[in-house]
């Protein structure tokens, strides 16, 4: 008789925040602690300062018996890496010091995270079959023309940060009536709605320099991807499960409020199943059609950023449709969130999004294959395109 797997420790790295628990994601860390024995596995979770001199902390939080208590930080396997900034180097060599390294060269992390927008964008611009899912992007320089850019694209250009998650720091840019009138909408850093009026190209330009001078930037054009005033988009989880085999786990629509910039549930948006939603909209043929178009990119994408990046785990793949029913990849994000499939409502397609990575995680460990998770590669049945599973169109 088999022996089980040897227990091993998890550790979740997430961004520190005011309140008890003193740490965010609160709630995927505790449904991955309360599924963890299934797949022998402990959880210990890391809150990460966003104060870059402060020192890493030497005790994390396992949930026990219905609360968070503290814990010293040792004897972990693996690294999940939650955190929506990039890690200092110095508290990456740290935590590598702190996992057990077995030979001193393994880097134990359950995922690579993706780079900025621009490098993905890059990327994916490389696969001719993507191409017409891309929406024109820009990296902004200093004096972008961006005149020139509102003529080829009069219906309004939306920028948005590199590195910004949540619709964060976003707004579109719109002339009135070809007047000399500008008006941006847009979400400041805390999320909240703003408009401003600029009746002068100087001042709309030197604006717009402060913005670029202080975070690097993208631009595309803005497309109209809304429902009855409603902005939406569509969410696709792709995953890992426990042969190491990408997955689409599912498909969920994320509705914007009413005049709204985005859909992001972080800015007020609600969630809906994706089949449901996209007849109401455009009917069941063409909603079957962007369902398809859907299935189809989830299984080109993670192989291909595999091959760019390094090993991934997961990704949130955010597609949007115009009035036409046209596809567009969004954007894609090596750390989803997951609750526009809570907020909908599909209970078993929930469950998979907490435990298809406790199952990955177990198979790589059982693989003994995390030596090179920060390097381009293509591993055994993991970034084959064959072994993506479709789910059936009526589940999305």
């Amino acid at each position: 008789m088999p022996s089980s797997p040897q227990t091993s420790t998890i550790a979740i790295l997430v961004r520190g925040a005011e309140g008890s628990p003193p740490f965010s994601d609160e709630l995927f860390c505790r449904r991955l602690s309360l599924e963890s024995h299934r797949y022998h596995l402990n959880i210990i979770v890391l809150p990460i300062s966003a104060d870059r001199d402060n020192p890493l902390p030497e005790k994390g939080y396992i949930y026990r018996n219905g609360r968070w208590k503290t814990a010293p930080f040792h004897g972990v396997q693996m690294l999940m890496d939650r955190c929506l900034l990039p890690l200092p180097r110095r508290w990456r060599q740290q935590l590598h010091e702190l996992a057990l390294s077995g030979s001193g060269h393994i880097r134990p992390y359950w995922s690579v995270s993706l780079p900025g927008k621009w490098k993905v964008h890059r990327a994916l611009s490389r696969e001719k079959q993507l191409s017409r899912l891309l929406v024109p992007t820009v990296l902004l320089q200093p004096h972008a023309p961006w005149e020139q850019w509102l003529k080829r694209w009069p219906k309004g250009l939306f920028f948005k940060p590199v590195s910004g998650t949540h619709g964060k720091e976003t707004f579109r840019l719109t002339q009135e009536n070809d007047s000399p009138t500008w008006v941006i909408e847009g979400r400041d850093q805390d999320n909240e709605r703003y408009q401003r009026r600029f009746y002068t190209r100087h001042a709309l330009s030197t604006w717009l320099e402060s913005k670029i001078s202080s975070r690097r930037m993208i631009m595309q054009p803005y497309l109209d991807l809304s429902h009855d005033g409603h902005p939406f988009d569509i969410r696709a989880l792709v995953q890992k499960n426990k042969h190491g085999r990408w997955t689409l786990t599912g498909c969920m629509v994320r509705e914007g409020a009413e005049g709204s910039l985005t859909s992001n549930l972080h800015g007020g948006g609600k969630a809906y199943p994706a089949h449901s939603y996209l007849i109401d909209r455009y009917g069941s043929m063409r909603a079957n059609t962007i369902l398809e178009g859907i299935h189809h990119a989830a299984a080109l994408i993670p192989p291909l950023l595999e091959g760019q990046f390094g090993r991934l785990a997961e990704l949130g793949l955010d597609f949007g449709a115009d009035s036409t029913g046209r596809l567009w990849l969004l954007e894609v994000n090596s750390k989803p969130g997951r609750s526009s499939f809570a907020e909908a409502g599909d209970r078993h397609m929930q469950t998979l999004t907490y435990t298809q990575p406790l199952a990955y995680a177990r198979y790589l460990l059982q693989q003994h294959v995390l030596t090179d998770v920060v390097r381009p590669m293509k591993m055994p049945n993991t970034s084959s395109t064959a072994g993506l599973k479709p789910i059936p169109i009526q589940g999305g």
